[in-house]
């Protein structure tokens, strides 16, 4: 279900490292192997999910208890791997992006509970885990995985939550962050309302490297950008392809907000930084977050009006475009 436009990358590539989700025909995929926990078939009978469920997915609303699991991606026969170094600089890095949206989101009066692994180095067994993967992991500049390697992904979700201890949290929710060894475009992988109870379990995909900074580290704003599209934040910048963030929207946001996370990860010299997140949840991508009722742009963007805080949809006509190109592409959707 990854959607990918290619007219999307330049513009992604000046403002931030994210991509879209398109819809690839998926194909019944064997049970991957993993190194921790050890893979385990979908739990009989099939999960029955609510109506609420089917609309939101795996992670509702950021002012819902949410857990977040992080997974550590090796394919040690290509000599892709994460080095305990390494590994432990993204998991701080994780644990700053959940602290800055907390921080954020109380700015709008409102609590959110993000857990996530809060060891030095990844050591929290339940919440950080290791996976040999099978199918080829690609990133670059398109980061165009192959539908093999999502579907993959679905199956090790679902195994996952399976496996996880949500209730020892008092969480119902649960999304993973996938961290893949190699450098490419990050994006996410989310739950459409439209998809009822298929595709239920969301992830984003972080690369090690950034492929458009020679080689830097995917940076702590970029792991909110894309833990923020899990709770229904899309993207502000020209080539998103949710159906209301169009030409004006994005020209308006670019003006009035230019310091939202949904518009760029990046400093204004293009540079990223490691140490702080400098950016901003705007009151337009607040609402959106469903952490305010409101925002000032309602009656002058009425299609924002239409959409549900914290559930993406597609367009009336069941496709979302490009707001750079005015296109549509099957299946697309913003991320």
């Amino acid at each position: 279900m990854y959607r990918k436009l290619a007219a999307l990358v330049l513009a992604a590539a000046l403002l931030c490292s994210c991509s879209a989700r398109v819809t690839v025909q998926r194909y019944p995929a064997e049970l991957p192997r993993a190194e921790s926990p050890a893979a385990t078939p979908t739990p009989e009978p099939v999960p029955t999910f609510t109506e609420e469920q089917k609309s939101y997915g795996s992670a509702a609303l950021l002012t819902d208890a949410t857990v977040l699991v992080n997974v550590f991606l090796n394919d040690a026969a290509h000599g892709q791997t994460w080095d305990a170094e390494s590994r432990a600089a993204a998991v701080q890095r994780t644990q700053l992006a959940v602290d800055w949206i907390t921080e954020q989101a109380a700015g709008y009066e409102a609590a959110v509970n993000l857990i996530c692994d809060r060891s030095a180095d990844g050591s929290d067994s339940t919440l950080t885990r290791s996976y040999l993967v099978q199918s080829a992991m690609q990133g670059g500049e398109n980061s165009e995985e192959s539908s093999a390697f999502l579907d993959e992904m679905d199956t090790l979700c679902a195994s996952l939550a399976a496996d996880s201890r949500l209730a020892a949290y008092g969480a119902r929710h649960i999304a993973f962050l996938f961290f893949l060894p190699i450098s490419g475009t990050s994006f996410t992988m989310a739950h459409y309302a439209d998809d009822g109870d298929s595709f239920y379990y969301e992830y984003s995909c972080l690369y090690k490297t950034d492929a458009y900074t020679d080689g830097e580290a995917e940076s702590p704003a970029t792991y909110a950008h894309e833990i923020l599209h899990l709770f229904g934040a899309p993207d502000l910048y020209e080539g998103s392809s949710d159906p209301y963030v169009d030409e004006a929207l994005v020209s308006y946001v670019a003006d009035t907000y230019p310091g939202d996370i949904m518009l760029s990860t990046y400093e204004d010299d293009g540079s990223s930084r490691f140490d702080a997140i400098t950016k901003e949840i705007s009151p337009l991508t607040a609402y959106c977050l469903g952490l305010t009722d409101t925002c000032p742009e309602l009656a002058q963007f009425p299609l924002l009006a239409d959409m549900t805080p914290g559930v993406f949809s597609y367009g009336a006509d069941g496709e979302a475009g490009s707001a750079e190109t005015g296109e549509s592409w099957p299946g697309a959707v913003a991320v």
